[in-house]
């Protein structure tokens, strides 16, 4: 016989999703901890069923996002523009202890306010994520990743100094937001166990942004200095991104990251003959000042360039490391798909999907010894929850 797997973290959670993109990551996050997700859906399906790439498009084409952002979820359509509908969302939220909702007060405008949601259940957390937050006046609808990209300050910094800011590609906006939501569900929960009642928490996706400002802000605050688009332009000889035989590395090696790394760089080079290396010898590059100067920064390149053609981004990489230098292959997603060390870890499980046959999903990125996360699973049809099993808890109030 084999082990029995012990329970999940959030095993005999239920948490009901009124979630659209800004938020349905979040419920993702509480599934791989074993919660019940409930996704309650109009007729005809979330918006999220249709966000883009489109898997098969155009023939028929199903949502790569929403098979990853509900994958472990479970599918209710209720259609709350009916009052029968609203009132069977209410019996639903009687036997929850959570509820994450987006992008805004979805309870609110079908009647059920705070108030009313703490007579349903007194103990269920309440998570509302926004754009901009509660207090933000704007309507909720029509504000995309870019927008949120701009307004938090990040879009500022992408892109190249002669050219207008550039977006990272993935939507990271939403990501953000959902996983700051799954934390204050995480913290929601926490309130209700230490006998703290049902707490409502407000998540601003424009906040999640400012956060990954870096030191940005701080700059600011302490020296007045804006931050600026870097590019693709090293900030001093030795740490950037250079290219090579098979695509590129990522290295630090100097004053952003250690003084005994830039020395075994230029030993590392010299030894392998790389032609003119002997230059880095001149007592001027042990100078962090002239390392920063453009003329160290293109010179280098120029030197690593010569070093790197002929050399493969894994043969570097092992090098590197031997040699106490923090440098990484930039790696492609096939690139990610087939590495060893996530592999080692069974990072990656393929899922079968009836929609889409099978796919390969990224495990939890984290370890639980006592409470390990559950397994990945597929999204779910629209309205797969079974009616009958629903409506026996329904009816006898169990969470």
């Amino acid at each position: 016989m084999g082990s029995v797997r012990p329970p999940a973290a959030l095993d005999g959670v239920r948490v009901v999703d009124l979630g659209d993109e800004l938020a349905a990551y979040a419920g993702r996050l509480l599934a791989d901890l074993g919660a019940e997700v409930i996704r309650v859906e109009p007729p005809g399906g979330a918006t999220t069923r249709t966000a883009e790439p489109l898997i098969g498009w155009p023939e028929g084409g199903v949502s790569a996002f929403e098979r990853f952002v509900s994958a472990g979820k479970r599918s209710l359509v209720i259609d709350t523009a009916q009052p029968e509908g609203v009132d069977e969302l209410r019996d639903l939220l009687a036997t929850a202890d959570l509820v994450i909702e987006s992008p805004g007060p979805v309870l609110a405008q079908l009647g059920i306010d705070d108030v009313e949601l703490r007579r349903l259940h007194p103990g269920i957390g309440h998570v509302v994520v926004t754009p901009f937050g509660l207090e933000h006046p704007a309507p909720w609808t029509d504000t995309d990743d870019l927008v949120l990209m701009a307004a938090g300050g990040l879009l500022h910094l992408g892109g190249y100094p002669d050219l207008g800011p550039v977006a990272a590609y993935g939507g990271l906006s939403r990501f953000a937001a959902s996983i700051f939501g799954a934390v204050a569900a995480l913290a929601a929960l926490l309130d209700a166990e230490g006998g703290g009642g049902g707490s409502s928490y407000d998540v601003s996706a424009q906040e999640c942004v400012a956060q990954a400002l870096e030191d940005s802000a701080v700059t600011y605050a302490l020296t007045g200095t804006v931050r600026e688009r870097q590019g693709d332009r090293p900030r001093e000889a030795g740490s950037g991104v250079y290219p090579c035989r098979d695509g590129y590395v990522s290295m630090i090696a100097g004053r952003l990251g250690t003084a005994r790394a830039w020395s075994n760089l230029v030993g590392w080079m010299v030894e392998c003959g790389s032609p003119d290396a002997t230059e880095l010898l001149d007592p001027r590059w042990s100078s962090f000042e002239y390392r920063q100067s453009d003329e160290a920064i293109d010179r280098f390149g120029q030197l690593f360039a010569a070093f790197t053609a002929q050399r493969g981004k894994q043969d570097l990489y092992r090098d590197a490391q031997a040699r106490m230098i923090a440098l990484s292959p930039v790696a492609t997603v096939g690139d990610v798909l087939a590495d060893v060390q996530l592999a080692s870890r069974d990072f990656f499980v393929d899922v079968a999907d009836a929609r889409v046959g099978s796919i390969r999903f990224p495990r939890a990125p984290y370890r639980l010894s006592a409470t390990p996360a559950a397994d990945p699973r597929p999204a779910p049809a629209l309205g797969e929850a079974d009616p009958e099993l629903f409506g026996a808890r329904v009816e006898e109030g169990v969470r």
